[in-house]
C-alpha cells in the first residue's frame, strides 16, 4: 500500500499545470473537447455546488485538493474558511501560489500531508474529496475519518468505468504513468459509506463514475 501511495506522489508531482489546464477556459477549442471527452469531470463539479446547500460562512475540507480549483471556487461562493490537503508538495505549491494571486490567501489554508494520517483540530460544515478515491488503496479507513470530520454534508466521486475504460485507464494511468487506480460498484460504496457511520448516504450516476452523497442531515 505504501508503495501504491508512493507512486501516485510521484505521479501528481510532475503534473499540475497539465492537471489545472483541464479546467481552464483559456483556450476555448481545448475547453470545448476537454467538456466533451472529460464530461463526468464537469459533471461532479456541478453536482458538488448543487448539493453542498449553503456555502456563505461555512468551514470545508478539500481531500486531495489537488490544484485547489474547488477549493477556490468554495471561497468566491463566499465560504469563511478553507482546508485543502494533498501529498503532492508540487499540487499544494501551486495551490498557495494561486491562492496568493486571487487575493484569497486569508480564508485558504493548504497542507501537504497525507490526509489518513494528518492530526486534523477541528472538524467541518463540509468535506469534499472529488477525483480522490481513484487513486486509494483501501477506502474504508479514510471514509470513518471522513466521517468524523463531516458537521453536515460529505461529498466524493468514485470511478466505475466498465471493462473497456478499466482496460483503457489501467493502461495509460497503471502501467503507462505508474499511477495505479481502482473501482466501486454501487454496492461496494453502499457497505463502505454504512460502515463508515454516516447518518445517510446517496448516489448518482455519472457518464463514468459514481457521485455520492452523505453527511449528517437528509
Amino acid at each position: 500500500m505504501l508503495s501504491t501511495r508512493n507512486d501516485v506522489k510521484r505521479y501528481f508531482d510532475r503534473v499540475p499545470l497539465r492537471w489545472d489546464s483541464l479546467y481552464s477556459r483559456d483556450h476555448s477549442v481545448r475547453h470545448f473537447f476537454n467538456r466533451i471527452f472529460r464530461r463526468a469531470m464537469f459533471e461532479r463539479f456541478e453536482l458538488t455546488f448543487a448539493h453542498c446547500g449553503e456555502i456563505s460562512g461555512t468551514s470545508v475540507l478539500d481531500v486531495g485538493c489537488g490544484t485547489g480549483q474547488y477549493s477556490m471556487e468554495f471561497v468566491r461562493r463566499g465560504a469563511a474558511r478553507v482546508v485543502g490537503i494533498d501529498f503532492s508538495s508540487s499540487m499544494i505549491d501551486f495551490c498557495r501560489s494561486a491562492a496568493v494571486q486571487r487575493g484569497i490567501s486569508d480564508r485558504c489554508e493548504f497542507i501537504c500531508d497525507d490526509f489518513e494520517s494528518h492530526p486534523f483540530q477541528d472538524d467541518f460544515d463540509i468535506v469534499i474529496a472529488i477525483g480522490f478515491f481513484d487513486y486509494v488503496d483501501g477506502p474504508a479507513a479514510i471514509l470513518r475519518k471522513v466521517a468524523s470530520l463531516t458537521k453536515r454534508r460529505f461529498l466524493a466521486s468514485f470511478p466505475s468505468n466498465g471493462f473497456f475504460w478499466r482496460f483503457h485507464r489501467s493502461i495509460r494511468y497503471g502501467w503507462i504513468k505508474g499511477c495505479p487506480v481502482h473501482e466501486y460498484s454501487a454496492d461496494m460504496l453502499d457497505s463502505l459509506y454504512k460502515s463508515a457511520g454516516f447518518p445517510f448516504h446517496r448516489s448518482i450516476r455519472l457518464t463514468r463514475g459514481i457521485f455520492m452523497v452523505a453527511g449528517q442531515d437528509g
